[in-house]
């Protein structure tokens, strides 16, 4: 189900869908996913009277969702810096590439772009948003957008050259 139009009442279930796939995207975690989507309804309902006309409730919410995304990665970051001197003890100092098959490297890829790059990829290439829903989502303007989006290509395509698909074959 496409977004809901900018005057209609919410579709609920169709929202919290997609709010949970645009969570999931940015997080990367199903737990974390779902908190953030429930957290990022709950807030988007309280300040539903500020809801400016013509903006679409998908594209409302999905404002909420991107900030509390934020804010679980810098929580989540906390927690991992206090984890990784337990991993650096246990670690052997080999470094290990599990992901082998192209889709695997590029979401890797995909996840290891700067925060605001890697917002920009999933709201626009892996979400299907406008260039315009998604400056309303990150709170930038649409040229922020288009160029952390030409960023993002500059950097995926060092790490996957032209040609890598026909490799992978």
């Amino acid at each position: 189900m496409g977004p809901t139009h900018c005057n209609q009442e919410p579709d609920f279930d169709a929202l919290a869908a997609r709010t949970y796939r645009l969570c999931l995207a940015l997080l990367r975690h199903e737990a974390d996913a779902a908190e953030a989507a429930q957290e990022a309804l709950l807030r988007a309902w309280r300040a539903r009277e500020r809801r400016r006309q013509g903006v679409s409730w998908s594209t409302w919410v999905g404002g909420f969702a991107v900030r509390v995304c934020r804010e679980t990665r810098r929580e989540r970051q906390s927690r991992v810096a206090a984890m990784a001197e337990v991993d650096s003890a246990c670690s052997d100092g080999v470094l290990r590439d599990p992901v082998s098959d192209l889709a695997g490297r590029l979401h890797a890829a995909i996840a290891a772009l700067p925060d605001r790059q890697r917002e920009v990829v999933t709201l626009r290439w892996l979400l299907g948003y406008s260039t315009a829903c998604a400056a309303w989502m990150l709170d930038c303007p649409e040229g922020t957008i288009k160029s952390n989006l030409h960023k993002a290509v500059g950097r995926l395509r060092e790490v996957l050259p032209a040609g890598a698909a026909e490799q992978e074959v």
